[in-house]
């Protein structure tokens, strides 16, 4: 009677890698067994990454842990005792005779790289240049894309999925895990994703959150405080809200979707913006400073959309639609101020 291949689709998907791990380490791994495995792995992403996760821990412990040598010869016998079981059965259930031997490994390599899962959680580091922007995919599978000059951490473990955005702005889609709550930390502030898509800005003088799809959770601590604040804001689709260094947390209120998130399609769109904020965020693109002399130009309104990679023409097209001048001092800094009397002709 042809022999079956025992079941490593039960339980939860880090037992199923844990099972494979033991099974193809065992040494008596059959043609079918691989096969099933590379059916597994294929099942989809979640299957590879927790299937390569546990296999870089398990091989971390090669020649690291000696108090692990006892645990790890009970796990060879155990298999040693599995394998004859195999031999003699002509039919036989996972269940009833391999789990015994084969699930006593699994649950010491499970123990063991649990162990260091808690410990070694995995951290990566992304960033982009001024005027460049990237999209990465995270190990869970959830998007991030950064924005100009911008910089983020992401720390996972078997518990968490942390994230710390120091500077610029970034985008996240998250894929839902029960498991492991999705947190962004921007200087004194938690940003907790309860759905699906948001933006995080971190300005010189304040950070700025924007719900697409979803609910995300925004708490703040005062500069004095440890703890989160008591009452966080619950932002929704379509709504934003801000916070300073202070712990001060504007009033929940709705944006314009089109100019908020327009970079995200390399563009810049402007709304009856002041002139002062439309130059500090095309200056985030660009490698010089965009300095404004005279206070009295800021609140000028200007209307308008630019693409991302060619901002050098934005400050002649201001120049021709408002009374203004700009000219270069060195190589990194445009100043930008009214123009003589004489010469505006307005």
């Amino acid at each position: 009677m042809a022999e079956r291949t025992p079941s490593s689709h039960t339980g939860s998907l880090r037992e199923q890698a844990v099972r494979w791990i033991v099974r193809l380490n065992s040494g008596t791994a059959t043609p079918g067994d691989r096969r099933e495995f590379e059916a597994w792995l294929a099942a989809g992403p979640e299957h590879r990454h927790e299937f390569e996760q546990l296999s870089r821990m398990w091989a971390a412990l090669d020649g690291t842990q000696s108090l692990l040598t006892t645990e790890i010869d009970k796990a060879e016998q155990l298999w040693e005792r599995y394998t004859a079981n195999r031999q003699a059965a002509g039919r036989w259930s996972w269940r009833s005779v391999a789990w015994p031997a084969a699930g006593a490994a699994a649950l010491v390599l499970m123990l063991v790289t649990a162990w260091w899962w808690m410990r070694l959680p995995e951290v990566w580091m992304y960033e982009t240049a001024k005027g460049a922007q990237r999209q990465v995919t995270l190990a869970d599978g959830s998007m991030v894309m950064l924005n100009t000059d911008t910089r983020l951490t992401v720390q996972f473990s078997s518990r968490t999925r942390l994230i710390r955005l120091d500077q610029g702005e970034a985008w996240f889609t998250v894929r839902h895990d029960e498991r492991r709550p999705f947190t962004v930390q921007v200087a004194n502030g938690t940003i907790r994703d309860i759905g699906t898509q948001f933006m995080v800005n971190k300005a010189p003088q304040a950070v700025r959150v924007n719900v697409w799809e979803g609910v995300v959770e925004v708490g703040v601590r005062a500069p004095d405080e440890s703890g989160a604040a008591a009452h966080p804001a619950i932002l929704r689709e379509g709504q934003q809200v801000s916070y300073d260094e202070e712990g001060r947390m504007s009033d929940i209120r709705s944006f314009d979707r089109e100019m908020v998130g327009s970079w995200k399609d390399g563009k810049l769109i402007f709304r009856s913006q002041p002139l002062k904020q439309v130059l500090t965020e095309v200056a985030r693109y660009r490698p010089e400073e965009i300095r404004l002399l005279d206070p009295s130009l800021e609140e000028f309104p200007v209307s308008g959309v630019f693409h991302i990679h060619d901002l050098e023409h934005v400050i002649p097209i201001l120049e021709d639609a408002l009374p203004i001048r700009a000219h270069r001092v060195g190589t990194n800094l445009i100043v930008v101020e009214r123009p003589p009397a004489s010469s505006t002709g307005r």
